[in-house]
């Protein structure tokens, strides 16, 4: 988790369940963006969908620049909660900006699925695709124009023009006709650059690894004109209905539209309406306050990590840890200025054999713990 600062403006005082739990994985509660005439105006060249809000994207990357979060350590990772206004959906925002790997993606998926448990939600899966970056989006977008001419002679007039203005229209139309076409469409996955498909291939990895129930699902396209790389919704589903209750994907091209010089890596997923309304939610005061920190030493351990976060969250044990961070220094460093008494640390081996190291940061003295073991063990720990 990040190091606390002073009540700067956008710090908040309460705190729902739903973003304490965010919070065990690093994301900072903030007050949600307001999104003004400037958001919308860089954002008009976007196609509106309530799944991808190109605007509340760039309210928080204005935010971003207004509050200089650039000073803060990254990778960032910010939540808020957001209110219905207009024709804009509630619900919550995850934000992770400054990592360029698939960590990105798998702690916003992680977190969200966290989140939505608190509100109850069980039967959960994760629909996931991907189109690219710039090159490959391009590269697809021909392809589907060519396909749309070959076959979509046939459909009604009114479709055929729609098409015809913005291919990826396909995507977005429920007639009978259009979802026929679609499902013979040609996947973006195709078309993926070579670094483009190493990164999903990442995000696979880590999805496999953490036990997420996800399938790949090739009409998930999002929106060309500022979503990038991996996309993917989380869904509530049973045997009589389907809803979706998030969606996540990079937006990182939005960031030159509002001053900044070059693009930052920037990730995030939206639970929606649905979510948070519950009566008689508990609001606490103050955020938990962990006593250790949690060191991991490659990408093993960082899947050992998020799983494991996950786990003392069942538990209520919070934990401070830099998940975008790679070097050990730098996590060493974090966690001397926090003054934690102990260090929780995963390395290839404890991730290879599924188990930790604790450390008692005066003292030196250290034991490997079972990683199902590890709650109860932090918690007889007399801090």
């Amino acid at each position: 988790m990040l190091k606390e600062v002073r009540q700067p403006a956008w710090s908040l005082s309460e705190f729902d369940k739903t973003l304490v739990a965010a919070t065990y994985f690093g994301f900072m509660p903030i007050a949600a963006p307001r999104i003004t005439e400037v958001d919308l105006e860089v954002t008009r060249h976007c196609a509106l969908h309530p799944h991808y809000d190109a605007a509340e994207r760039a309210a928080l990357i204005r935010t971003y620049l207004d509050h200089n979060f650039a000073s803060l350590p990254h990778p960032l990772a910010v939540v808020y909660k957001k209110s219905v206004v207009k024709k804009r959906l509630g619900g919550y925002s995850l934000h992770f900006i400054g990592a360029t790997s698939g960590i990105a993606e798998a702690t916003l998926i992680r977190a969200a699925l966290s989140m939505l448990s608190e509100e109850g939600y069980k039967n959960l899966r994760v629909d996931v695709n991907c189109i690219g970056d710039k090159e490959s989006i391009s590269l697809y977008e021909r392809e589907l124009v060519n396909f749309a001419r070959k076959y979509g002679a046939d459909l009604p007039e009114h479709l055929r023009l729609s098409i015809r203005e913005d291919v990826w229209n396909l995507f977005r139309m429920e007639e009978e006709e259009a979802v026929a076409l679609r499902s013979m469409a040609p996947s973006s996955v195709s078309f993926l650059s070579a670094q483009s498909r190493i990164h999903f291939k990442e995000v696979l990895e880590y999805l496999e690894a953490l036990g997420v129930d996800f399938r790949l699902t090739p009409n998930l396209v999002g929106e060309k004109n500022h979503c990038s790389h991996t996309i993917f919704a989380i869904k509530n589903f049973s045997e009589e209905e389907e809803n979706v209750l998030a969606v996540g994907y990079r937006y990182s091209r939005l960031a030159k539209k509002l001053g900044l010089r070059k693009e930052i890596p920037m990730a995030s997923v939206t639970l929606f309406s649905q979510v948070g309304v519950l009566p008689d939610k508990k609001i606490y005061k103050q955020l938990p306050r962990p006593k250790f920190y949690l060191v991991q030493l490659g990408q093993a351990a960082k899947i050992k990590t998020l799983s494991l976060i996950e786990l003392l969250r069942e538990h209520h044990i919070p934990v401070h840890h830099f998940l975008g961070k790679d070097k050990l220094t730098v996590q060493l460093s974090n966690a001397e200025n926090l003054r934690v008494a102990y260090l929780i640390i995963i390395g290839q081996k404890e991730a290879l054999e599924g188990t930790a190291t604790v450390r008692n940061v005066a003292t030196r003295a250290q034991d490997t713990i079972p990683l199902e073991m590890l709650p109860q063990y932090l918690k007889n720990i007399s801090l």
